[in-house]
């Protein structure tokens, strides 16, 4: 019975879904009609009517390529070694053994990725030639493949390709391995421009396809930049200068560089009406774009309805994040995706991070905040001087290779990191997937520091640790980590209370998929620097030392001062919340709470109260108290003793008719039973030198404590 009505409540989620993503489908098409008869009356005033072959060919790949307006003015999409795989530990976890608790490698066998870039994928490609059909392009064959798009593929998943380049006189100039991060992995390929698939009549643009894509994981290495941008009179501009993408308006000039906008609203509903849906984005590459940089003019243009006009002296705007901070365009600031972005490639200790100073921005990557505050971008990779696999831009496509640079090679890894932890998820937890909200905690809680101790404007939550990743996953499945998927209901709190190890931190992450953020307006005054929160439903974890009832707040950054370090205080901005306690005390209880502010609601119209799920990870812990009541009665007592042996432990002071198990740290349930007596004994003379993990349970709460066996 209970087979059947699981068949039936997954059943009515796949249905409301669907329902929902019909209706996200016909918002995106009034969209696009209403930018499409904005981008005509654009066109009208920039070219006239007298339109050479040419030009009507840059008008046509323009309208393709529309990612929104600033204003009146529109934004296009721009497509923004071994030596990083070691960088970020991905060698840990594709080597047999290289995480304790896992005896097989993780080459993304079974994952599937897909890319939405800017044309198709070269699939003949030798990176990709370890497996057949590894490759599959969505995109009618009139599509030329793109370059970009075949790198982006090889930095997840190419086989080992060894590579020398060499000067024209053929001496050896750099050497590296173009090898991805998963590969046995397959992907599919999609254009972020608007185009007709095969089988359709109508072009679509790229939200639409991701709905039609269904992605699990997806990688957009792509994004919109409304600061300063460089034009050319090959591009359709009138001189080579400057262009701002703003506006400038009475002598004030305006951006959308942080403005949570239409695109990100529109990616926060695809992730919300589909939460299996993990979405990397590059956070773009224009940090310190404006006139003058390095040594290019410094004639600057800005757009008025009737076409471009130079500044007047002295009146153009700053450089793109002139102060640090602020130079992340709309489309990359969406709540519920990941954001990423760029830093240089770690050259010492033989590639592998040793401390936050290892860890350098590359100077070309955009900083965060979003305008409220919240923190973007989400993580960090290695973007500089990276191999990958290239192709001549015609539809017949070619085998070379490159080596380049750009958030646009860091993304591609993080999403690359994410396959292969859900490829251990999977593993662990019989084929379970590792949804966005997951996801994201496990990348936020196991990321290295970077930059200033906790978040910041240019690293996010700091430079992604695969192996630590995998570590926490074989945490979950031995119960030494809580992971969990929660629900918090209107109204209530959830709560937890754990006993700190000590010695190392107590820390506490959250995450959930919050509703997009409706209340946008094309008005200048709502779109520039606004300071309102994009939180739909604001949770709150807070961690409290039940000895000394100090509450511990969650990190937070400084809206009008984002390059100064981030505090702890009331989080009103970010749908990830993370608590950290540097030093607890050991065997001293915390008390960890769940709470939200307001109402829960979800995105219907109108909204309508609801529960919301989230994801949280602890560690620092080495016992779990489910209630108040049970840390102060029924499990409070229990020990294991010794809790070092040769052979036999025993289970004290737990309640008759609770349960046990033991696991090893792979989480390989070893035995189990029933507790009679005071005194239980636990025969582990059979098993292997090493930790085990002792579970007791009763009908409400669980414990868990280790035992080293000598």
């Amino acid at each position: 019975m209970k087979k059947h009505l699981l068949l039936v409540g997954t059943l009515a989620i796949s249905m409301l879904s669907a329902q929902n993503n019909e209706g996200l489908k016909r918002e995106f098409e009034k969209q696009n009609k209403e930018n499409s008869a904005k981008f005509d009356s654009y066109v009208a005033k920039r070219f006239g009517n007298a339109r050479n072959a040419e030009t009507q060919k840059l008008i046509t790949e323009l309208r393709a390529n529309l990612a929104g307006f600033s204003g009146d003015i529109p934004n296009f999409y721009q497509a923004d070694d071994q030596n990083q795989i070691k960088n970020n530990n991905v060698d840990a976890l594709t080597t047999a053994g290289g995480v304790n608790g896992l005896t097989t490698a993780f080459n993304g066998d079974g994952i599937k990725y897909t890319i939405f870039d800017g044309g198709r994928i070269y699939a003949a490609h030798e990176a990709f030639n370890n497996l057949p059909a590894r490759i599959t392009n969505k995109e009618a064959d009139t599509n030329i493949h793109s370059s970009h798009a075949t790198g982006v593929a090889s930095i997840i998943g190419a086989k080992s390709s060894p590579l020398t380049s060499r000067d024209q006189n053929g001496n050896i100039v750099a050497q590296g391995n173009a090898m991805g991060i998963a590969i046995n992995s397959t992907m599919d390929s999609y254009r972020f421009a608007q185009t007709t698939l095969p089988g359709s009549t109508t072009p679509t643009d790229v939200f639409a396809k991701i709905l039609i894509a269904q992605p699990k994981i997806s990688n957009h290495s792509y994004g919109v930049n409304p600061g300063w941008t460089y034009g050319t009179t090959s591009a359709g501009y009138p001189a080579n200068a400057w262009y701002w993408n703003g506006n400038y308006i009475s002598g004030n000039n305006y951006d959308q560089m942080g403005t949570y906008n239409l695109n990100d609203k529109q990616y926060d509903a695809i992730v919300y009406n589909n939460p299996s849906y993990t979405i990397v984005k590059s956070a773009g590459n224009y940090y310190n774009y404006g006139p003058g940089y390095q040594g290019t003019t410094t004639t600057s243009y800005y757009q008025t309805a009737t076409g471009f006009q130079l500044y007047p002296a002295g009146a153009a705007p700053a450089a793109n994040c002139a102060q640090g901070f602020d130079c992340i365009g709309y489309g990359s600031l969406a709540k519920n995706i990941i954001v990423v972005g760029a830093t240089n490639v770690i050259t010492t200790n033989n590639y592998k991070y040793t401390a936050a100073t290892d860890v350098v921005k590359a100077e070309y990557s955009n900083a965060g905040p979003r305008d409220d505050g919240g923190i973007k971008p989400d993580i960090s990779a290695p973007g500089t001087d990276i191999w990958m696999a290239s192709t001549a831009e015609t539809t017949a496509g070619s085998l070379s290779w490159q080596i380049n640079s750009g958030t646009s090679m860091a993304a591609p890894q993080v999403a690359g990191i994410i396959g292969l932890w859900s490829q251990i998820h999977k593993t662990l937890f019989n084929n379970a997937e590792l949804n966005a909200a997951a996801s994201k905690t496990l990348m936020v809680h196991s990321a290295l520091e970077a930059g200033n101790v906790g978040p910041d404007v240019w690293y996010g939550w700091g430079f992604i640790d695969a192996k630590k990743g995998a570590e926490l996953l074989v945490g979950k499945s031995n119960n030494t980590v809580i992971f969990n998927n929660e629900t918090l209901t209107n109204g209530t709190t959830n709560t937890k209370f754990v006993k700190a190890t000590g010695g190392t931190p107590l820390k506490v992450t959250i995450s959930w998929i919050d509703p997009e953020f409706t209340n946008i307006t094309n008005m200048w005054d709502n779109l520039y620097n606004n300071r309102v929160s994009r939180l739909i439903n604001d949770l709150d974890v807070r961690v409290t030392d039940l000895t000394t009832n100090t509450t511990n707040l969650p990190w937070k950054l400084n809206v009008e001062n984002p390059m100064a370090l981030a505090t702890k205080g009331d989080n009103t901005v970010d749908n990830v919340e993370q608590v950290v306690i540097d030093n607890p005390i050991a065997g001293r209880t915390y008390k960890i709470e769940i709470s939200h502010k307001g109402t829960l609601l979800n995105n219907a119209v109108p909204a309508a109260a609801t529960p919301q799920n989230y994801s949280i990870i602890v560690t620092g812990h080495n016992e779990v108290l489910g209630t108040k009541e049970s840390a102060a009665n029924a499990l409070s007592n229990l020990a294991i003793a010794p809790s070092i042996t040769k052979d036999v432990t025993n289970i004290l002071h737990a309640p008759k008719k609770s349960t046990f198990n033991v696991y090893d740290l792979s989480g390989k349930k070893l035995q189990s039973g029933n507790i009679n007596s005071d005194k239980e004994a636990i025969n582990l003379s059979s098993y292997t030198k090493g930790i085990y993990i002792i579970e007791v349970k009763t009908e409400k709460d669980v414990v868990t404590k280790k035992v080293i066996k000598e």
